[in-house]
């Protein structure tokens, strides 16, 4: 029986440059959260820890697909991107043999998640056209390591670089996708 899957999804970020909660924005019917929900469980993840900031509770009245997930808060802002794998990595059970990190503004499909699930190496990550994308699946082996990065130690990247890598060609470019400000936004919601 194949082990149990597990996801990091961040939503904890203050959005600043897109002057609006990025997790609420409208995206394929739903919103940003709610599709990176759906696609994560559509690809088998069964322990998935959403990590939202300040404006979670804004977000968790208006997210009914938060319901069966595990959410935890990063209310310190000041903790980056590092703070809200530690906190997520943290609610993730031991468990799991593999568990995908994903930002909430990076929308991915449940075909490229199953393709990074499928494999069986220590860090995973898609690639197109001989680039490295988003989001990254590491081995539940290394749950401690995600449970301990810093900024200071440079976050997941020191995580990615002790281990050997495996990629994943997975043919589309969404892999890169940021939607971080408004223009980003606006040309990926056209091209979906």
């Amino acid at each position: 029986m194949p082990g149990r899957l597990g996801a990091i999804l961040l939503a904890a970020g203050a959005s600043s440059r897109m002057g609006t909660p990025k997790a609420l924005l409208a995206w394929r019917g739903s919103t940003l959260l709610g599709f990176a929900i759906a696609q994560l469980r559509a690809a088998g993840v069964s322990e998935l820890v959403v990590v939202l900031g300040l404006a979670h509770a804004e977000i968790e009245t208006a997210l009914p697909e938060l319901a069966g997930t595990t959410v935890r808060l990063n209310l310190d802002e000041a903790s980056g991107r590092s703070g809200s794998i530690r906190i997520g990595a943290a609610a993730v059970p031991d468990i799991v043999e593999k568990v995908v990190v994903q930002s909430v503004d990076q929308p991915t499909s449940a075909e490229v998640l199953g393709a990074l699930l499928a494999m069986h190496a220590d860090v995973v990550v898609p690639t197109s056209n001989g680039r490295r994308g988003h989001p990254v699946c590491f081995s539940g082996a290394l749950l401690e390591e995600l449970r301990e990065i810093t900024e200071y130690t440079q976050g997941l990247r020191a995580v990615v670089q002790r281990h050997t890598i495996t990629e994943v060609e997975v043919g589309t470019d969404t892999v890169f996708w940021n939607l971080n400000d408004p223009r980003a936004y606006a040309e990926a919601q056209a091209r979906q």
